[in-house]
């Protein structure tokens, strides 16, 4: 499946829930609720499932998307999941749609596009916007940044590639506040992992 094909797939579709993975990352959190927004843009009735384990750092840019109580799914999107063993604690049903970027995705859902040349699941979604709308909004780039960022390690992982950079550019030429993003989430320490950091240090 490419890009275009996944759009219009999704576009055809109503009552559509998000899946993140377990343990998740800014990456899943991240790409997904970018997606859920593009989704309510093209007029679709999109939601996030609501993961009890996303932390603190990033349930202020999904907690928006959470479905409520009564919300029924017709059709299931996981994000960034590779496996069914990954699919969030709570979660129940099939999956209709897996998009991700890792080479060992194992194929579960219903229909897959899986980029594994992308260091980050946030490079193919928002490809799959452009598709479905030709642009983003502010916030769809942050969250797409936010997923880039966290997955390359602020660039500094060996999934980084030029094309991860090229991405960044475009993502940042939106005019989005890329420099609040990299100190949030980079930049920041609570004071537990502070206390945590120099426990290490002292006992080295």
């Amino acid at each position: 499946m490419n890009y275009k094909q996944c759009a219009k797939l999704l576009l055809t579709h109503e009552n559509i829930l998000i899946v993140t993975h377990r343990n998740p990352d800014g990456d899943t959190v991240a790409s997904a609720a970018a997606l859920c927004s593009a989704l309510r843009r093209g007029g679709r009735n999109a939601y996030l499932y609501p993961n009890p384990q996303v932390n603190r750092h990033l349930r202020p840019f999904a907690e928006k998307y959470f479905a409520p109580e009564d919300f029924t799914a017709k059709y299931t999107v996981a994000v960034d999941v590779a496996t069914e063993g990954m699919l969030p604690k709570g979660f129940e049903g099939d999956v209709d749609l897996c998009i991700d970027h890792h080479p060992t995705n194992s194929g579960y859902a219903g229909e897959t596009l899986v980029r594994a040349d992308k260091s980050s699941c946030a490079e193919a979604v928002m490809e799959v916007i452009l598709c479905m709308n030709t642009d983003l909004t502010p916030d769809e780039a942050t969250l797409l940044y936010i997923g880039l960022t966290t997955d390359t390690g602020c660039f500094q992982y060996g999934n980084t590639t030029p094309a991860t950079h090229r991405v960044a550019a475009a993502l940042m030429e939106t005019g989005i506040d890329y420099r609040g993003v990299n100190k949030r989430h980079f930049r920041t320490k609570s004071r537990k992992r502070l206390a945590l950091e120099a426990d290490l240090m002292n006992n080295m």
